[in-house]
């Protein structure tokens, strides 16, 4: 029931005080999961709900982790051992903090949650089991695209949910909080800008001080653990105290696995997750000091304005007088995501600092119902094979079937960074297995659908219909099924070239779509026409 009293949380040294409705103590041995009975902070454009963390219920103790040696020798790392950290940072080219009495950063995370596979969760916990301080999950009764979706992790209370306190280590606090939105109007990407307001929320919840630091991903990625470890110990420029916060992030050079840890994406780095020093994140940081920029929705919600942080413009922000002093806003959970402002970090030899685990799903269908209701939703996706639905997609088919180009098997990546958790061989040969079975049953799907279809017209007297995908030229037996591999597959850019027109954006917009474009391995020549660009404040 709710009351209606408020509860200001006082933290210590903050800046800024939450209000939440008040509720009772609840015993540990009695979690409640009943909405309204939670803490909850209201917005005009949804409610978030926030549930216990791991520390504070009774936990059924039934994760037991088959670690071999490898990865046990790779988790023993809680121990401070100056010369070995030392050496830790200087891989990314840090030196320690301080070498007299070195003590770690406290990491919070934060992510969104809904029907991701909890193989992939337990991968990103394996990772970073027993690192960090807070684990932020948030899920919503909708999808991005406002489809409804039931609680997983809520009401009543659920395997998964237990299941997931455990995946991040006992040292850490894990909770998934709700939200439900008061929204009509559908904007796919506004929605899951909204969602991620409450990690920031519950990290202030759960006293995120200054010197913290926020880690936003997706549930399917992670930071590598050598490189969280460096965050937390090594002298990281930008986590030094007093920071403007116009480039605030620390930013992942994120090795890509496409459905399988067998098929990692040849030449190609993704760009998160993000990190950002407490001092500059939103619900952590001074307010004052750092006044709030105009963004899209009601100007305090969503992305960034142009001209007031978007894409690194702050010329209306700093023409209004917004930011004084040469200071800037602090950053919400959004802008970790989408706003420019950082560095990308790899180890000294090339390696990746972070890895995406794309699309593991346990399903065809799984993967169809992601790309039908999430960002950038596709409306015929229930209605195509798996392998028309996104060119990486694409990719992993042809490597399911052992036909692909673009993709590298996990023991030949040529990397001195890989995820604990897929240092296993039999994890790998079950994920692998499994992807090929996949890929197998939705063929035999769509060719059962194409013979269907041709009979169905053959005894109606009409021209058989034939489906759209023709045997590899690997496999021209028509008696195996046909190959999934296309033309664009094979097509050699090399030859081809990007042209492309751009104005109004900032130098740093363009550094950072040029080296987008290269981390790709696209070997297409590329041409950028800029105007004369005007000297910039």
């Amino acid at each position: 029931m709710e009351t209606s009293s408020a509860m200001v949380l006082s933290m210590e040294k903050y800046t800024q005080a939450l209000h939440f409705n008040q509720v009772e103590n609840i015993p540990l041995s009695k979690p409640v999961y009943e909405l309204e009975q939670l803490k909850k902070q209201r917005l005009l454009h949804g409610t978030f709900f926030f549930g216990r963390h791991s520390q504070e219920i009774e936990i059924d103790s039934n994760y037991k982790p088959k670690w071999n040696s490898i990865q046990k020798q790779m988790l023993d790392d809680d121990t401070i051992n100056v010369e070995k950290e030392k050496e830790r940072c200087e891989r990314y080219g840090y030196s320690l903090s301080n070498e007299t009495h070195p003590r770690r950063r406290r990491l919070f995370l934060g992510a969104l949650i809904a029907d991701d596979s909890m193989k992939v969760i337990e991968a990103v916990g394996t990772e970073a089991y027993n690192i960090f301080h807070t684990v932020s999950f948030i899920e919503s009764n909708v999808t991005q695209n406002q489809t409804p979706r039931k609680w997983k992790y809520n009401n009543p209370p659920s395997d998964e949910l237990n299941e997931l306190y455990q995946l991040f280590g006992p040292k850490t606090k894990v909770s998934v909080d709700y939200y439900v939105t008061a929204l009509k109007e559908k904007n796919d990407m506004l929605m899951e800008f909204l969602f991620r307001e409450g990690n920031t929320y519950r990290w202030a919840l759960n006293e995120m001080r200054k010197d913290d630091v926020g880690i936003l991903l997706d549930a399917d990625e992670t930071f590598s653990r050598d490189f969280l470890r460096a965050m937390q110990i090594c002298d990281v420029p930008a986590f030094r105290p007093d920071q403007n916060c116009r480039k605030p992030k620390v930013i992942a050079s994120t090795m890509v696995m496409e459905s399988s840890p067998n098929c990692i994406t040849k030449d190609r780095r993704w760009f998160h997750p993000d990190a950002i020093l407490g001092e500059c994140v939103e619900q952590v940081g001074n307010s004052t000091l750092h006044p709030p920029t105009k963004r899209q929705w009601n100007d305090r919600h969503g992305r960034r304005l142009p001209g007031y942080g978007q894409s690194f413009n702050y010329s209306m922000y700093v023409k209004e007088g917004l930011g004084p002093n040469n200071m800037y806003p602090l950053w919400a959970a959004v802008d970790f995501r989408m706003e420019e402002g950082g560095e990308m970090v790899e180890m000294a030899d090339a390696s990746p600092t972070g890895y995406h685990f794309h699309n593991f799903f346990e399903s065809a269908e799984e993967i169809q119902f992601k790309y039908h209701t999430y960002g950038h939703p596709q409306k015929n996706a229930m209605d195509v094979p798996i392998w028309e639905l996104d060119i990486d997609l694409h990719h992993a088919v042809d490597c399911a079937r052992g036909t692909s180009k673009k993709t590298l098997d996990f023991n030949e990546s040529g990397s001195s960074a890989l995820p604990i958790y897929f240092m296993n061989e039999e994890v790998r040969k079950n994920r692998h297995q499994l992807w090929q079975n996949i890929v197998k049953a939705d063929e035999e799907r769509w060719n059962k659908k194409s013979n269907d279809e041709e009979e169905a017209h053959d005894a109606a007297g009409g021209k058989a219909l034939t489906y759209d995908h023709a045997p590899s030229s690997n496999n021209p037996s028509h008696d195996e099924p046909p190959s999934i591999s296309s033309n664009f597959s094979d097509w050699d850019s090399s030859n081809c070239a990007v042209l492309g027109l751009a104005t109004g954006l900032s130098l740093e917009s363009y550094k950072n779509f040029v080296g987008s474009w290269r981390s790709t391995g696209n070997p297409a020549t590329s041409s950028l026409g800029l105007p004369k660009m005007p000297q910039r404040m």
